[in-house]
């Protein structure tokens, strides 16, 4: 199955120009269009949930080649499903989570992951997006993430706040599943970069936007558990995709 789609993936590499992507800052819908039909945004979901199915070996072997057409493609891929909506609710969701949200983010809409904040980087457990429980059971988050990779074009979110303690209730970092078009969602700005121009990074602010009890991942409180799980799989993947540079820089120099 993994060469297989080696196979196919460098077929629709081969087909990519990567100098429009830097020249237009871009990556142009057809080409999403066509990672999504190879099956990309699926290749760490099971197959019963219409991925690929990919062992983290071929994954990771698949980004490196993709990448090498343009670097924002890795980073595309990499962050909607090493630490977007695919990764955690694998790991950590229901099987009603798992049959809502893995065949969407299979078939192409596009995750992200939103951990970071203003004036929080490095250490997340002082993250100050809020998470107010409603008489309903559902919460209403209020605050801004920054550097949400993926965070213009994703159509469904993690997103970790801080449920407040209460009495009998110990609260803390608590992982949500948030749609992207939630009533009192505000993408405020597309962060542009030096390198990786295609990548789609934003800054997103979250105003009494409300999520429904059934999307909170594992538990109340749990949500820092599941960011520092769900981040291993992007530390082994970002180091696969600059193995992919690398090879093409020496393929230049060579050439």
């Amino acid at each position: 199955r993994g060469e297989d789609f080696l196979a196919r993936a460098r077929t629709v590499a081969d087909g990519i120009d990567g100098q429009q992507i830097e020249r237009d800052a871009l990556i142009p819908d057809e080409v999403i269009a066509d990672l999504a039909r190879l099956g990309a945004f699926g290749m760490k979901i099971p197959t019963e949930y219409g991925g690929v199915g990919l062992t983290n070996l071929y994954y990771n072997k698949a980004l490196t080649l993709i990448a090498s057409a343009h670097p924002s493609l890795g980073a595309l891929l990499s962050a909607h499903q090493s630490i977007g909506v695919p990764q955690p609710v694998k790991m950590f969701g229901t099987p009603d989570q798992k049959n809502r949200f893995l065949p969407r983010t299979a078939a192409g809409e596009v995750s992200a992951f939103l951990l970071t904040e203003p004036d929080v980087g490095s250490d997340p457990a002082r993250l100050g997006t809020t998470a107010d429980p409603q008489p309903d059971g559902s919460f209403k988050l209020n605050g801004v993430k920054l550097w949400a990779t993926n965070g213009t074009i994703a159509g469904l979110y993690v997103v970790m706040a801080r449920v407040p303690a209460s009495e009998g209730e110990r609260g803390g970092i608590t992982a949500f599943v948030v749609e992207a078009n939630s009533p009192g969602i505000t993408v405020e700005n597309r962060n542009a970069f030096v390198g990786l121009r295609g990548i789609e990074n934003a800054v997103i602010r979250f105003h009494d936007v409300v999520v429904p009890a059934e999307n909170t991942l594992v538990g109340v409180g749990r949500g820092l558990k599941i960011a520092l799980s769900t981040l291993n799989t992007g530390r082994l993947s970002l180091p696969a995709m600059c193995v992919g540079a690398s090879k093409w820089c020496l393929h230049v120099a060579r050439g």
